[in-house]
């Protein structure tokens, strides 16, 4: 039999039952690394077959991959659009991003911080448009990694009706966290501030990504683990949770009003969806009214501020 190549050894550890094989996963249980082939998924993580003999019904990750076409779908226009955005002699970001507020003339005038700004700033379909566009390499490959794994996880167990529903939630709960913040740090006076950049709350600043929907899917997964009487914090979708809060304070410019609005928002739509078959239309349904409820809001507070604001804004 041939040996493997020991360069490919070198960079990622080879299949225990095919040593041929590069190892993309660890078994959850015995811990040893295995194929996609051979990676089963079990009611945390993947396992082994031999790990997985005995125990609960499984299906393969290589069945679970086919059955997320929505998810395969999001990432590939993500990835398509982040080469437009690339190439286009258009700046798409400003164009198509999300603007926290609509600042009148008048109360643009008052906010030095709020620069460049003029009339009437963004449309609603920039709620949509933003989470679609991405600023960097690394931007896009973080948020579409996670989505490609979040996905494959949670498309296959909701269906796909449940799951664009989850998905349109945390997408409009991220819009929505993002407008809120900035509506708050505007009205307080801390825009501008330290305070108020931190929490990424400048109402002419656009914000872009896929970071909101994402963070939908970690709080639905959150949920549905507590559902299956899993505790999702000693798993490595809590992990994954803690990790992104603590980067969402600590690398400048993140969006903390988007993750945090998808977070809830996604915990809120796992509450929802994850019931009994039987239940699992209403429940869509349901799902859909909270996020038109919640894009509207966001349209609300994104309206003109009155001239009052002005000495807030000062």
């Amino acid at each position: 039999m041939d040996e493997p190549d020991p360069r490919a050894s070198a960079e990622a550890p080879a299949c225990y039952l095919h040593p041929d094989r590069q190892a993309l996963l660890r078994c959850a249980r015995c811990e040893r690394p295995i194929c996609a082939d051979d990676a089963i998924e079990a009611p945390v993580g993947y396992q082994c077959p031999n790990c997985a003999e005995g125990g609960q019904p499984v299906r393969r990750m290589v069945d679970i991959v086919q059955q997320a076409p929505v998810t395969r779908g999001l990432v590939y226009v993500i990835g398509a659009l982040f080469v437009v955005t690339l190439v286009s002699p258009v700046d798409l970001v400003n164009q198509f991003g999300l603007r926290p507020l609509i600042l009148s003339p008048e109360v643009a005038a008052t906010a030095p911080w709020a620069t460049a700004v003029s009339g009437v700033i963004g449309e609603p379909w920039v709620i949509v448009t933003s989470a679609f566009l991405h600023a960097n390499l690394m931007h896009v490959g973080f948020n579409g990694l996670l989505l490609w794994q979040l996905g494959h996880m949670l498309e296959p167990a909701l269906g796909r009706s449940r799951y664009i529903a989850l998905y349109a939630t945390g997408l409009a709960g991220g819009a929505f966290g993002v407008v809120l913040l900035s509506w708050l740090t505007s009205v307080t006076g801390l825009g501008g501030t330290g305070i108020g950049n931190l929490l990424g709350g400048n109402p002419a600043q656009p914000t872009i990504g896929a970071s909101g929907a994402v963070f939908g899917l970690m709080g639905a997964a959150m949920i549905g683990m507590r559902r299956r009487g899993i505790d999702p914090w000693k798993t490595t979708i809590g992990g994954l949770v803690v990790l992104n809060l603590v980067l969402t304070f600590v690398i400048p410019n993140i969006s903390v009003g988007g993750h945090l609005g998808g977070l809830l928002a996604g915990a809120l739509a796992g509450r929802l969806l994850f019931v009994e078959r039987q239940r699992a239309a209403a429940a869509t349904r349901l799902t859909w009214v909270v996020v038109i409820a919640m894009v509207a809001v966001t349209i609300a507070l994104a309206l003109p501020l009155p001239d009052l604001a002005r000495g807030w804004l000062g």
